[in-house]
């Protein structure tokens, strides 16, 4: 076998270059070489005869090549994959112009290949290179010995040469065929979730469940819960407290399968360990006190539909053991019973807690974590989409208004950059409550920054020769609703005292309400009273 770099040109050889110039509108036309291929060795067999031509190109493992196409007058086992003696893997690490054998019978190497056993001896090959690397080769191959010379090398190369551009046409029109794919796949997903936040609109008109928000982060999220929807996967949401987990859920149920079907949820937080697992599975007559009929759990209650299960990071052991069961086998019992229960429902769990750590702490199942984990969709906090306060604030005073019986008449030109200036730890939860205490001292009117109950943002130094303005007085949560004996307002009655210490101590407790109970002296599930009696969740 022979290496060898290019020849020089003469006359005869430019005639045969000239003659493979039929090649160029055969191979324009064909975006697949495979099937211009024996098209391909009838013309170049004009000008180089050959009894085989094998196109191989080279695996991504680099160490064997794929049989891409190939045409042959011989009868031979043709393999799909040659794995590259070690000997050999140098041809794509070196540039080389042509290899000739005489004889591949008598070649060390290529003695082994099947084309031999069928009687082939003589071979050129030449390389397919793109962007000055070797990508593969190809391989004349005849019965005659020394059927090759140097003078034919040139006219492979030009072979290969367009073979080569041929591959590279044909790769880029697959690369642009994926790239409209995704394009139409991304613009099919956008309209869905058009159409899916327009739906859910209507479905919560009166509440506040609507898919607002034009930040990037927030329709990431959107667009991760529009893709999971059409599954039947389980889902967990991750986010603050406040930041639109049971929106995204009713989102998910509204765009699935199962929209037909209940959504139901429960805060895993507001009942004590002992009630979680009745409200969850059931349970039976007499499976406990005070159990005087048999009663169905969400988890029956929600077939064929969907179950949220809200700070699912508080549930105790068992019933995490319990609910484990239901997502791997969906089978359950309800407490006192015998009878397995099938569990056709669709479980979408929350939390604002970081359940890996839990896991590490031992306070959360391992095999729990991985089954919610499926499928984890993050939820951005409020001040990370500072964008959609406003889009947020009109969709919010809509619904307070109806909810009021009268609307406000709008933010004023100072409230604008209070809301956008204030970080909103509680999100839009805490927007919302802000948004409805403004709207009642507003009383119909115009709601300005005397109106909101959040800090105010921090002024720009006066210009040389004005007078700095006046900093507006921040009315506290308690100032502007109650004050004491003398304050100049009416005196504050016991309810409006006692949403306003649950909603300082919830401000003052990032609106973590773990710590918001103890701050308080009360349980967290005597704390969720509260909350619910104000209005507050």
């Amino acid at each position: 076998m022979r290496y060898r770099l290019p020849v020089t040109a003469d006359a005869d050889l430019l005639e045969r270059l000239d003659a493979l110039a039929e090649l160029l509108p055969l191979l324009s036309g064909a975006l697949d070489i495979r099937e211009a291929f024996p098209h391909l060795s009838r013309i170049t067999r004009r000008v180089l005869p050959h009894d085989a031509l094998v196109l191989a190109l080279l695996a991504p493992d680099r160490a064997s090549l794929s049989i891409h196409a190939l045409t042959t007058d011989v009868d031979f086992r043709r393999p799909d994959r040659i794995q590259l003696p070690p000997n050999m893997r140098y041809l794509f690490e070196q540039p080389w112009d042509h290899l000739l054998c005489d004889d591949m019978a008598e070649d060390p190497v290529m003695k082994q290949i099947p084309a031999v056993a069928a009687g082939l001896r003589g071979s050129l090959r030449v390389p397919l290179r793109r962007n000055g690397e070797v990508i593969g080769g190809l391989n004349f191959m005849s019965r005659a010995r020394g059927a090759f010379t140097e003078r034919d090398a040139p006219v492979a190369v030009r072979v290969a040469a367009y073979v080569a551009l041929t591959l590279a046409h044909k790769d880029l029109a697959d690369e642009a065929a994926r790239a409209a794919e995704v394009r139409e796949r991304a613009a099919a997903l956008e309209q869905r979730v058009r159409s899916l936040t327009d739906e859910l609109a209507v479905l919560g008109r009166g509440a506040p469940r609507r898919m607002v928000g034009t930040s990037a982060a927030w329709r990431q999220a959107v667009a991760e819960a529009a893709q999971v929807a059409a599954t039947d996967t389980t889902v967990l949401l991750v986010g603050e407290s406040g930041t639109g987990k049971e929106v995204l859920a009713r989102f998910i149920h509204t765009a699935s399968p199962r929209a037909a079907g209940p959504f139901l949820a429960l805060n895993c937080a507001a009942l004590p360990e002992a009630l979680i697992e009745s409200e969850l599975f059931g349970h039976e007559r007499g499976a406990f006190t005070g159990a005087t009929q048999a009663r169905a759990g969400l988890i029956e209650r929600a077939g064929g539909g969907v179950l949220l299960l809200d700070e699912v990071g508080e549930l105790s052991p068992g019933a995490q053991a319990k609910l484990l069961r239901v997502l791997q086998e969906r089978e359950f019992q309800r407490l006192g019973a015998s009878k397995v229960v099938r569990a056709d429902v669709r479980v979408i769990a929350a939390t604002h807690r970081d359940l890996r750590a839990m896991v590490e702490r031992g306070t959360f199942r391992e095999d729990l974590f991985y089954r919610l984990h499926i499928f984890a969709i993050a939820l951005p906090p409020l001040r990370e989409r500072p964008d959609d306060v406003l889009p947020l604030a009109e969709v919010l005073l809509e619904d307070i208004g109806r909810q009021l019986g009268r609307r406000a008449a709008g933010l004023s030109r100072e409230a604008v950059p209070r809301l956008l200036g204030y970080p909103w730890p509680g999100n839009v939860r805490e927007l919302r409550n802000v948004l409805e205490r403004a709207a009642i001292l507003a009383g119909g009117g115009l709601i300005t920054s005397e109106h909101l109950a959040v800090p105010a943002l921090a002024r720009r130094a006066a210009p040389t020769g004005s007078a700095a303005p006046e900093r507006q007085a921040v009315p506290s949560p308690t100032s502007a609703v109650a004050h004491g004996p003398g304050g100049g307002g009416p005196a504050a009655t016991l309810p409006d005292v006692e949403r306003q210490m649950v909603e300082r101590a919830l401000s003052e407790a990032r609106y973590n309400k773990s710590r918001a109970a103890t701050a308080l002296g009360l349980t967290r599930a005597q704390l969720y009273v509260r909350l619910k009696r104000h209005g507050l969740v």
